[in-house]
């Protein structure tokens, strides 16, 4: 009994144990339980306290966006307003833009009539302005025509004067001529007024010096003070100007010899006269120093190119060494020469035949035709090489001009002997005895005799300065020249003394012209 007792005891105690542990286990789960409520009331009244937080902002986010929202509203209300008044503003602008279009179409249509009315103003007083300057120009051509007529007419008058021996009447019409000529743009180197004015300026000195033709003249130095001749009658002379007294120096005379041609080597002071007899003379300080037989045959003349020294004759072409006086190289022509010339740097030569020939080198010689018909006997180009005259055989002259135009001009009656190129003047002489002056530049190439002689003119050139033409001819006279213009009308400007009397002036200019004093007036071309 004792025994069942404590074994019920002892499951009591179990039990009770058991309850007691299942309790322990329940309180435990239930304070658990507790302390996640706790937790959970906690998270709760946070969430709540958030939800609180939210529900403010929420509430301060709607009142925000309720405060927006009505200036948003008022905001559009504003913009429709202004959207309003800017297209009333936009009809009012519209407006006023059709009516500056119709007021600008107004001013248009008036500036176009008031264009109109310019221009029929300005065609008005352009035909006015027309009308006046062609009757002044009517007027200034007539006034030119007739002062350059009456100045002809002075010049005419100057001339016979001249001839009369009237010297101061005549000085003073040449003088009119002149500057009437100059005054109204004349063209003073016109026959008659140049004429005049070479008259009574006294341009020409004539020295008769040679019993031969004078073939050749040559300056020895720039001053144009001193220079040598030489002739046919084998004489070679040297003169020295001073003034118009023109002193000689024989330095050979011998018949023997027929002298062509004149070379001088400034810088070694040496002159070479060519005879046509073959001989070569060597000439320094006026003294003979050798006489050289070339064994060439009508020795023509002599020309230095590139170096070498070539001697021309009529059938030959030779080499000439100056420092030995020897001819070291020579050879034929197919053809007779007739003159001599140089084109560029280099000699140029002209036959019988209407042949030339370019001498590029003793050994390079090229020949063609003469692009004209007939016989060249004298020629000359422009230092540039762009112009060119021919003159022949029959004495007319072939101006070729810097567009290679060709122009056949005639004035002289005879063989060419010479022809010079000074810019736009072209210098020729011609056995007819005249020596002639063309301007290229003219509208027509007439010629001008500078002087004219009763024999043959075999030779010129100019002075250094080119103030003064010389020429030789057949006669044996020496003819100076004088060609600068300037120099001439300066000269004869100097010798007048007086004026016009009341009286002459009526009588040799006309009653109609406006009387002036001549003295003071300056003529300068």
């Amino acid at each position: 009994m004792k025994k069942t007792v404590a074994i019920a005891n002892a499951i009591a105690v179990l039990l009770l144990g058991g309850a007691c542990v299942a309790l322990g286990v329940l309180y435990n789960r239930q304070l658990s339980r507790n302390a996640e409520l706790e937790l959970q009331l906690q998270q709760l009244a946070r969430q709540e306290q958030q939800s609180v937080v939210r529900q403010h902002i929420n509430a301060q986010m709607e009142e925000i966006a309720n405060e927006e929202r009505r200036i948003s509203d008022e905001q559009r209300d504003l913009a429709i307003e202004q959207t309003r008044v800017a297209e009333q503003e936009r009809l009012n602008a519209e407006q006023q833009r059709r009516q500056a279009e119709t007021e600008r179409q107004n001013a248009l249509a008036a500036e176009q009539k008031a264009v109109e009315a310019s221009k029929t103003a300005q065609q008005q007083r352009a035909v006015a302005e027309q009308q006046r300057t062609a009757a002044e120009y009517s007027k200034r051509v007539t006034d030119t025509l007739s002062y350059l007529t009456l100045a002809r007419s002075l010049a005419g008058n100057a001339v016979t004067q001249h001839m009369a021996g009237n010297r101061e009447i005549a000085d003073l019409l040449a003088y009119t001529a002149t500057l009437f000529t100059y005054r109204y743009r004349g063209d003073i180197y016109s026959g008659m007024t140049y004429q005049a004015l070479a008259l009574t300026s006294q341009n020409k000195n004539v020295w008769n010096k040679h019993k031969g033709s004078v073939t050749d003249i040559s300056f020895l130095d720039d001053s144009g003070n001193d220079l040598l001749t030489c002739s046919t009658y084998g004489e070679v002379f040297h003169h020295h100007l001073k003034g118009t007294n023109l002193q000689t120096k024989t330095l050979v005379h011998d018949a023997r010899y027929d002298f062509r041609h004149l070379y001088i080597e400034r810088n070694r002071n040496v002159c070479y006269a060519l005879s046509r007899t073959g001989h070569l003379l060597v000439i320094r300080n006026d003294r003979v120093e050798q006489i050289v037989e070339t064994g060439i045959n009508n020795l023509l003349g002599m020309k230095q190119a590139e170096g070498r020294h070539y001697l021309f004759g009529e059938h030959d072409i030779a080499l000439f060494d100056t420092n030995t006086a020897a001819v070291t190289r020579r050879k034929k022509l197919p053809a007779k020469l007739v003159c001599f010339s140089s084109t560029g740097n280099v000699p140029l030569l002209f036959d019988n035949r209407g042949n030339q020939y370019v001498v590029k080198d003793f050994d390079i010689i090229e020949t063609s035709r003469v692009p004209f018909s007939g016989q060249v006997t004298a020629y000359a180009e422009s230092d540039n090489g762009h112009t060119k005259v021919y003159g022949m055989k029959d004495g007319t002259l072939h101006y070729v001009n810097s567009d290679g135009k060709a122009t056949r001009l005639t004035g002289h009656r005879s063989l060419i002997s010479n022809v010079k190129i000074d810019g736009h003047r072209i210098f020729t002489s011609s056995y007819d005895g005249t020596t002639n002056l063309w301007l290229t530049g003219a509208a027509k190439t007439e010629p001008m005799t500078l002087f004219s002689c009763s024999g043959w003119v075999i030779s010129f050139t100019s002075d250094p300065r080119e103030d003064n033409i010389w020429a030789g001819d057949q006669k044996g006279n020496l003819t100076e020249t004088l060609i600068d213009l300037p120099t001439m009308i300066e000269r004869l400007r100097s010798r007048l003394s007086r004026n016009f009397t009341r009286d002459e002036w009526n009588y040799y200019v006309g009653s109609n012209v406006p009387y002036e004093e001549i003295l003071g007036k300056e003529v300068r071309p």
